[in-house]
């Protein structure tokens, strides 16, 4: 396969959507291949509740359910893009553990030549404290990241 191949890091959210449209707009080349990864991540799961040893089966199981229709019919957004742009390439679920190691590991398993991601934008006490999947991506990859950061949504996050 000849050109660069690029991996853009999806996480269904407005910052990874604009890395992709930045990355589409300015920076792509016909033949690069490009492979749009979405870490998948059980919203609902993660934040709506408290603990899941707690929670009644039934009620695991259908939000495991809509999880995997609101995430399927994001892979299905997401090749359509491919499409639509006719770029050559293919969507991705990456899974299990750090979003961030695991987008690594990806790259390295895809001999990936250029990593691309949105910034979220986190104040320097929650990206202390949270962490930051960007961050982690700029010091961990084996290969050069673009940090796409949307100029709307620049502001001062450190009062």
């Amino acid at each position: 396969m000849s050109g660069t191949r690029v991996l853009v890091a999806m996480d269904g959210s407005e910052n990874s959507a604009m890395a992709l449209k930045y990355y589409v707009e300015s920076i792509h080349k016909p033949g690069n291949y490009v492979i749009l990864a979405h870490c998948a991540e059980y919203l609902n799961l993660n934040y709506g509740m408290v603990s899941l040893s707690q929670a009644d089966p039934s009620v695991v199981e259908r939000t495991i359910n809509e999880e995997e229709k609101r995430i399927h019919t994001l892979i299905e957004h997401l090749n359509n893009i491919l499409k639509t742009h006719n770029m050559t390439g293919e969507v991705v679920r990456i899974q299990g553990g750090d979003p961030g190691h695991q987008i690594v590991e990806k790259t390295k398993e895809m001999n990936v030549d250029f990593l691309v991601t949105g910034s979220r934008g986190l104040g320097k006490l929650r990206r202390t404290l949270m962490g930051s999947v960007s961050d982690y991506l700029v010091h961990h990859a084996h290969i050069p990241v673009m940090v796409y950061k949307h100029t709307d949504k620049v502001h001062d996050k450190h009062q």
